[in-house]
């Protein structure tokens, strides 16, 4: 089925001429302090300098506090996504800074997608992209050498 665009509807077209109030979320500065994604709650994720190691890692901010969220055990991570439940998604060095891995922040704690993939041989998840609200992911796999796009959906 080839993707169409829908018209705007009345609602929508009159939200063109909505006017936008600023809000500052610091200086921008490429991956050192980026914000990369927001929810329907006004949380909003990327990535930024931890003023308490030094490391560039992903972050939440929430309410105008931003919490680091660490990383899969290297010295980088960024945070690409995140939906409307407060999951995270998006992708971290691991020990070693050896491999870099797609990961979901959730329940406070960063977890390597890696390790939740079903059983299925030759794939490693390089980064999470984006997670809607039912929990389906995308992003960049590996498989036999190959980079791929792919779906994550939650087995059920």
């Amino acid at each position: 089925m080839k993707p169409t665009l829908e018209q705007p509807d009345s609602k929508a077209a009159a939200q063109e001429n909505t006017e936008f109030e600023i809000v500052d979320l610091g200086p921008f500065d490429n991956n050192r302090n980026d914000v990369l994604a927001l929810n329907d709650a006004g949380q909003c994720v990327g990535v930024c300098v931890n003023p308490q190691s030094g490391r560039v890692e992903a972050f939440l901010q929430s309410q105008g506090t931003r919490e680091m969220l660490g990383t899969l055990g290297g010295s980088f991570s960024i945070a690409r996504g995140i939906n409307n439940r407060g999951e995270i998604v998006g992708g971290s060095l691991t020990p070693g800074d050896e491999d870099f891995h797609g990961f979901i922040y959730r329940d406070r704690r960063i977890l390597d997608l890696n390790q939740l993939l079903a059983a299925e041989p030759g794939w490693e998840l390089i980064q999470a992209l984006a997670i809607n609200n039912r929990g389906d992911i995308v992003g960049i796999g590996c498989h036999q050498g190959q980079d791929r796009i792919v779906l994550l959906r939650p087995k059920i």
